[in-house]
Order: structure tokens, then C-alpha cells, then sequence
């Protein structure tokens, strides 16, 4: 089992035990490796706390112009049929490893007005499709708000039609913080089940 998915496996039984106190995360695609020409193929897996993915025989993408685009230096996630794409209109999708609260992030790399894709957001209150509208401006960001939502569990960034694709940037969550007594617990439950493995 690698890292991220012991890192993930923590969070999620440590979740019904978890407090009031919350912790904001933000993830901006900027410590990994990208590129221009062709961006880099990245497997999602580089957050403990979200996993991304796309549609079956597509990419994720790690694109090094995102100020070019309005995101944050140097990178910015996106999605494609393969590297060597022109368009990167696949779906992004997002899952949460425990429900987040105020949740945001940036849509980028508009070049068309108006409906350009939709946004699914699965909720404690259930599923709601917005509309992402563009201004046709490619280097400005589509701040995208979703912190009315309560203990969101997915995103999905679908039905893209912008003449080039989009990408999304600066991710921003909060998830609860385990109360020292949980962690505790939860790991000498792992020492002992490591023991018990080697026994």
C-alpha cells in the first residue's frame, strides 16, 4: 500500500471521530513536475486528502502555464484523450478522501462566452449541476465559490466545450482535525496490526 493511500485510509476512519476543528488545505498542482509542450501525464494520486481522475483512456495533465491562463505559477491540472491532445476537454473529476467544507477553486483557460461546461457537486444535501460560464478572456480565472455547500464528498468538471479544454487550479478545502486521542489510538492500532504481520 503506498502513501497516499495509508495517508488516505487514516483519514477516513479517523473521520466519525473527528471534532469541530478544521484545517485548510489547498492544493495548486505546484510541486510537481509539469510541462508546456506537451504538458506531464500525472496519475492524481498526490494529495492525501483528494484523489483525481478522469475519463477511462484519457490523462490528467500537469500544464506548466498556468499564469498564461490566471492560476498560480507554475501549474495547473487539466485533462485530455493523451498527451499529445490539442483540446483538453476531458472530465476532471475529484473525490474527496472525507467530506470537505469550503470548498473553492479556479476554472481557467477560457476562450469562449457563455455555457462552456458543467460543475456536479455530490453534497450531504445531495447533487447539484452549475453551469460554468465563460468570459471568453483566457488569462483571467473563474473563481468558482462552492462554500455554501455542506460535507461535499465529489466534483466533477464535465461536458466541456470550450474551443481549447479547461483546467483547474488552487483547490481550497477545510477538513476536521483528528483530536489527539483519535490519532493515538489509531496508531498504535496500526503498530499492532504491523506486528501482527510479521509475527
Amino acid at each position: 500500500m503506498n502513501r497516499i493511500a495509508c495517508l488516505a485510509g487514516l483519514a477516513v476512519a479517523s473521520a466519525a471521530a473527528m471534532g469541530g476543528v478544521l484545517e485548510t488545505v489547498t492544493i495548486d498542482f505546484d510541486d510537481l513536475q509539469g510541462g508546456f509542450a506537451p504538458p506531464v501525464e500525472t496519475d492524481g494520486l498526490f494529495s492525501p486528502h483528494a484523489t483525481f481522475s478522469t475519463e477511462q483512456d484519457h490523462v490528467l495533465l500537469v500544464f506548466s502555464g498556468a499564469g498564461f491562463v490566471g492560476g498560480s505559477n507554475p501549474n495547473t491540472l487539466t485533462a485530455a484523450e493523451s498527451v499529445d491532445a490539442s483540446t483538453f476537454d476531458s472530465d476532471i473529476y475529484v473525490d474527496f478522501t472525507v467530506a470537505v467544507q469550503n470548498l473553492s477553486l479556479d476554472i481557467l483557460s477560457d476562450n469562449q462566452t457563455g455555457l462552456i461546461g458543467s460543475l456536479v457537486v455530490d453534497h450531504a444535501g445531495g447533487s447539484d449541476v452549475l453551469s460554468v460560464t465563460g468570459d471568453g478572456n483566457i488569462s483571467t480565472p473563474m473563481p468558482t465559490d462552492l462554500s455554501g455547500y455542506i460535507d461535499v464528498t465529489r466534483i466533477e468538471l464535465i461536458d466541456v466545450t470550450d474551443e481549447f479544454g479547461l483546467s483547474i487550479d488552487n483547490l481550497t478545502f477545510d477538513v476536521p482535525v483528528p483530536a489527539p486521542g483519535v490519532l493515538a489510538t489509531l496508531g498504535l492500532g496500526g503498530l499492532a496490526a504491523s506486528r501482527r504481520r510479521r509475527g
